[in-house]
């Protein structure tokens, strides 16, 4: 063999360079909507996990005309998770913000309660758009309405993502005991407001019997959250919104009394 030649991209390698070139026409011609896409392949031009499949890099580059090629294959996997943090196509549609393709995933029949391996699921990684730095009002505008989207195809909004505290994410944004910049405070305000509107219970307890205003007692912007916990309610509803909350606090109580009853 002549040293100096590039070894050959094995036939996943190719599939996932060709979508990272958006070259549509090529994955056409493979025959990709009939090809074998359920797979899992490290991908160094993507620093999203150790592996990913073809739909999950189209989602992640925002190639919504590929993402619609893979989908007319009738064997792909909507829900197949990268290796190791769990990421389905819905969850990094969502922390991408590429509403196009979240609900052309939805529509499709993504499992929208997916957790990835941090217990977090589509609905909880939308928010990550927050912490960009550029196009700050663009991607508020879209994390919220990616929220909403996902609350129409019945993202549970009470869903607990820290299991050893009972916490959902309400009471995990009402936990936060570091200090806060005021874009941080602003962001924190108002993704409370967007839960409380749209159905997080406030009610609820965590594990240790906490609601989540008792879980505000050392937050640095304790005092305007109270207020607005106090005096906001729900005001948007979900014909197809599953909320497990009730099923989840029987089954906190549950636990407490067991507890009790050790001796």
């Amino acid at each position: 063999m002549l040293q100096g030649l590039e070894k050959p991209l094995s036939e996943y390698q190719l599939i996932l360079h060709l979508i990272h070139q958006n070259d549509y026409d090529t994955l056409k011609e493979l025959g990709i909507n009939k090809a074998n896409i359920n797979f899992l392949e490290q991908f160094n031009e993507i620093e999203l996990d150790q592996k990913i499949s073809p739909l999950i890099c189209a989602c992640y580059l925002g190639r919504l005309e590929i993402v619609r090629l893979l989908l007319s294959n009738c064997q792909v996997d909507v829900d197949l998770a990268s290796v190791d943090s769990g990421q389905t196509p819905l969850s990094v549609a969502a922390m991408t913000g590429n509403y196009e393709i979240l609900k052309l995933l939805l529509d499709t029949g993504a499992e929208v309660n997916k957790p990835n391996t941090f217990n977090q699921t589509a609905f909880i990684s939308c928010f990550a758009r927050l912490e960009e730095e550029k196009n700050i009002f663009e991607n508020r505008k879209i994390c919220f309405k990616m929220a909403e989207l996902l609350l129409h195809y019945g993202a549970d909004i009470n869903w607990i993502v820290d299991k050893s505290h009972g916490f959902h994410l309400l009471m995990q944004l009402c936990s936060i005991k570091m200090e806060l910049n005021p874009k941080e405070a602003e962001i924190n305000y108002q993704i409370i407001k967007f839960l409380i509107e749209n159905g997080a219970q406030k009610n609820l307890q965590s594990l240790k019997g906490k609601k989540a205003v008792d879980l505000l007692k050392k937050h640095s912007n304790k005092e305007k959250l109270i207020e607005l916990i106090q005096n906001s309610s729900q005001i948007y509803f979900y014909g197809r919104q599953k909320n497990s909350s009730r099923g989840l606090q029987q089954h906190q109580n549950q636990l407490k009394s067991r507890s009790i009853q050790k001796p």
